[in-house]
């Protein structure tokens, strides 16, 4: 049996140290902050579980913690979970909201629909990411640096991208938590019945204490731009270096996608050149975000080359993209916002009109449909 220990926790005011032994070698992780945090052994525990994913048959922590969270590490594992003992976690109130904040066109947007005293959390993850570091360190941010990326465990569950979030969950006691995840984030949210909709929260997160508050998962990137143009043109030029390398195909479909969503608005948007790749690195088909890009860009500008981001579209998808408005990709899916937290819900519908963001009407709704029928030629995940 495949098993995983984190022994030899040592915390302090602004920083972690940790040891990770696996059958994948010794890990020695550290956490640093850039404020002195709170932060209790239990917290650690749940934050080390999304290291592990399904991964392990054991996991071992030589430290104590609440044996409250032990049910939740056990869902998101299948794993035996061993303690060496219980350390009761302090209870109290909590209240608000926090968000894992990239500095990334769709956090930025969630930052903008978000109660105005939303705590941020940004992990700088060092490496290509420091890019992302120079942006987000503009705002008030609680930075979580951190060399977990260099090593095997990033691999076993995508929830160690919050792992700030639950590292920090004693010291802010935020209420509500989300990241920045947007409707082409996977197939399943054009699905009839995807599983967004029913609003739950991933294991660790719930038992870091949090409900899931999911502001942006209506919304394509065509609409966060909307948001975010409609504040600031000028956030979204200053942001757009942080979102990919130069030279990166990200880097080059953010900008082309900026500049159709703001000739659509009608607002000045001035940034700096990037060029376009000698071939774009998509075929259409491969990338499900991507190709539903694609068709909107094609949709807006009549360019059979959707200028450049994807290659080898085919003729009846061009045709296809050509004759419809796609108006559904600049508004907010209300299916996927079914069971968005009720206490936080009139003031994200007040933000969204304040933006100019509606809800699906049937005639979008019917080329949601078609859009998705098309996709689900290219995608088998749509087609049940």
């Amino acid at each position: 049996m495949r098993e995983i220990e984190f022994r030899n926790l040592e915390i302090k005011p602004d920083r972690i140290d940790i040891q990770a032994v696996s059958p994948d070698g010794t890990h020695d992780l550290y956490f640093e902050f850039s404020q002195p945090v709170s932060i209790s052994n239990t917290a650690v525990g749940v934050a080390m579980s999304t290291l592990c994913g399904r991964s392990f048959g054991r996991v071992l922590y030589d430290f104590p913690i609440d044996h409250v969270v032990l049910p939740a590490i056990r869902e998101l594992t299948h794993a035996e979970v061993v303690v060496g003992a219980e350390l009761p976690r302090v209870a109290g109130p909590r209240r608000g909201t926090l968000l894992s904040f990239s500095g990334g066109f769709d956090s930025l947007a969630a930052k903008l629909l978000m109660p105005n005293d939303t705590n941020l959390v940004s992990m700088d993850f060092g490496g290509r990411f420091a890019r992302e570091r120079e942006f987000f360190d503009n705002f008030d941010v609680l930075r979580v640096s951190t060399n977990l990326v260099n090593t095997p465990l990033k691999a076993n569950s995508w929830s160690f991208m919050g792992i700030g979030a639950i590292l920090a969950s004693d010291h802010f006691r935020a209420k509500y938590h989300t990241f920045g995840g947007i409707l082409e984030a996977g197939t399943d949210n054009m699905r009839l019945n995807p599983a967004a909709a029913n609003g739950k929260t991933f294991p660790p997160f719930r038992a870091s204490g949090y409900i899931n508050a999911p502001y942006v998962i209506g919304l394509t990137e065509v609409g966060t731009l909307r948001v975010m143009l409609k504040n600031d043109p000028d956030l979204v030029a200053e942001s757009l270096p942080s979102v990919a390398s130069p030279g990166e195909e990200k880097l080059y479909r953010k900008a082309v996608l900026a500049d159709v969503v703001s000739r659509s608005l009608g607002i000045t948007f001035n940034r700096s050149d990037v060029p376009a790749p000698r071939i774009p690195h998509f075929r259409f088909g491969e990338n499900f975000a991507l190709d539903l890009l694609t068709l909107y860009v094609i949709s807006q500008t009549g360019d059979s080359t959707a200028l450049g981001i994807s290659r080898d579209i085919p003729a009846r998808v061009v045709q296809f993209a050509k004759n419809r408005r796609l108006a559904f990709m600049e508004r907010v899916n209300p299916t996927l916002l079914e069971n968005f937290p009720t206490e936080l819900a009139p003031e994200l519908h007040r933000r969204l009109a304040e933006y100019g963001i509606c809800w699906y009407t049937e005639h979008d709704w019917s080329e949601f449909s078609q859009v998705r029928d098309l996709l689900s030629e290219y995608h088998a995940s749509l087609r049940s």
